[in-house]
């Protein structure tokens, strides 16, 4: 089993499968990195979905039933697994749940399960860049979130359709409550009870990760955990993960740490144990770093937290990071699958863009012809005339062609960009794109991530020492097609 990880890399050159391999947005020598940390939570603990999701959608509709007195008829509700992604965002006031450009400018709106048109979406967001630290908006950064975000449209939409509808011109009353549930949930034990009691069911037991961080132990590295999770949860679950045992992989550990302030704020170490390993809660980077004896970029932290992890890290210190992006393995299935898709899109706009040319020109030569008769029609022959005529006759004709065409190509293009959209997500498409941008969560790992990957144990694959280069970054005339390997000429015009 092990020669298939770094001792194979290293024997013939051998790539990782794409579904394993570590991306990178900014270059990271293994070499130099003297200590590693983990958050805990979808890091070094993989939850099972869509489990873990029904359990915290079916435990907060309960709370909303029997401490706010919600119509119990909520208890049959049904969570739905393809709804929601990362990367969106609440609209609190309109009760909308918005996907944005890497600009933060809206494209893709949902009332409850009812899109909002492209004449609806631009009437309430038109020109409008979103500002994220209103307190109208609200992003979807944690993979905890996406229960929460199916349960504000669901609701959205019950009470939009009920007797019961709110009178009030916003929804921030359903929000809060909404929020208050599902935070309840993961305080008071709801959540946390239920997993300790069948931990196999909510939570991935995977034999490679003391593998993964023996790995990253190699040349004497320093092993932490900064998580938020309690003591009793956070040992209970790496007892499942590692056995009895498991500070023997760690230096350091600190428990409810509360993140991001922890990277931003002076509070003191609240010391549980000072053995082998040092065990603490709350605290801060500043003396995290002096614990450990190394410093900035020497230190590299690995979470999946897009806020709290990977920008406030990269905001207060120098730490490297690494993101981890579950849900990247299926998306980058599906981008297997579609690479013929894909291909033939990329094809079809430009044959779109030649079109449009043409008929441009088309256009142009049509109205000269159509002017100069019109301005010179007193001074011309009726033989020039009829030769005016008949170039008009045959531009017309060939306009026509060339309109149809381009009608036919933007709804073949239509209907392609829809159906690889909806190969992502039915409702929101692609995690990292839309349309033909980042999205806002796509542009956060490439801005905030040095590297990610979708699973920690990836780096068996990699030397504890490996050197992660950053691809060659293109500006966009170098993806013109006379500099990218895609055989335009090959098309058919007729």
């Amino acid at each position: 089993m092990l020669n298939y990880f770094w001792g194979l890399k290293m024997d013939n050159g051998t790539k990782a499968p794409i579904e394993h391999r570590i991306f990178t947005n900014r270059n990271l020598k293994l070499k130099g990195i003297k200590a590693v940390g983990f958050d805990m939570d979808y890091t070094l603990a993989k939850y099972r979905s869509p489990e873990i999701e029904k359990l915290t959608f079916k435990k907060s509709i309960e709370k909303l039933v029997y401490e706010k007195h919600y119509p119990k008829e909520l208890l049959d509700f049904e969570y739905e697994e393809n709804f929601a992604i990362r990367g969106l965002i609440f609209d609190i006031k309109h009760g909308n749940i918005l996907k944005t450009n890497k600009f933060r400018y809206v494209k893709r709106v949902y009332h409850g399960f009812q899109k909002y048109s492209k004449k609806e979406r631009k009437n309430l967001y038109t020109n409008k860049k979103l500002d994220l630290a209103s307190d109208n908006y609200r992003a979807v950064d944690t993979l905890f979130e996406i229960p929460e975000t199916y349960l504000f449209a669901k609701l959205i939409d019950y009470f939009d359709k009920s007797s019961a509808k709110s009178q009030s011109s916003s929804y921030k009353w359903l929000y809060d409550d909404i929020r208050w549930a599902v935070d309840l949930v993961h305080r008071d034990g709801t959540l946390k009870s239920i997993i300790k009691e069948h931990p196999e069911k909510y939570i991935i037991k995977n034999s490679m990760l003391p593998l993964a961080l023996n790995h990253f132990k190699k040349n004497g590295r320093k092993l932490f955990i900064v998580t938020n999770s309690d003591y009793n949860y956070t040992t209970f679950v790496m007892e499942f993960l590692l056995g009895k045992n498991f500070r023997d992989f760690f230096d350091i550990i600190i428990y409810s740490s509360s993140k991001p302030d922890f990277f931003t704020k002076r509070e003191p170490f609240k010391i549980i144990s000072e053995g082998r390993c040092f065990e603490a809660e709350k605290g801060n980077i500043y003396l995290l770093e002096q614990k450990l004896g190394v410093y900035g970029d020497s230190i590299l932290y690995v979470g999946d937290h897009i806020y709290g992890d990977m920008l406030k890290t990269k905001q207060t210190s120098a730490w490297r990071t690494m993101m981890i992006i579950p849900e990247l393995c299926n998306h980058i299935k599906i981008k297997k699958m579609l690479k013929e898709d894909a291909k033939r899109l990329i094809k079809m706009f430009e044959l779109k863009n030649r079109t449009n040319r043409r008929l441009d020109q088309t256009i142009e030569e049509l109205n000269k012809l159509i002017k100069e008769k019109e301005d010179e029609f007193d001074n011309l022959n009726l033989q020039t005339i009829k030769e005016i005529d008949s170039k008009i006759e045959k531009l017309t004709v060939e306009q026509n062609k060339l309109n149809k065409k381009l009608t036919e190509l933007l709804t073949k293009i239509r209907e392609l960009e829809e159906e690889i959209d909806k190969a992502y997500n039915p409702y929101f498409g692609d995690l990292f794109k839309e349309q033909n941008e980042l999205s806002l969560f796509g542009d956060q790992v490439l801005d905030f991530a040095c590297t990610y990957t979708s699973d920690l144990t990836n780096i068996l694959y990699y030397s504890p020492t490996e050197y992660f280069h950053t691809p060659v970054q293109l500006m966009p005339h170098d993806k013109e097609p006379e500099f990218l390997d895609i055989e335009i000429s090959e098309l058919s015009e007729n």
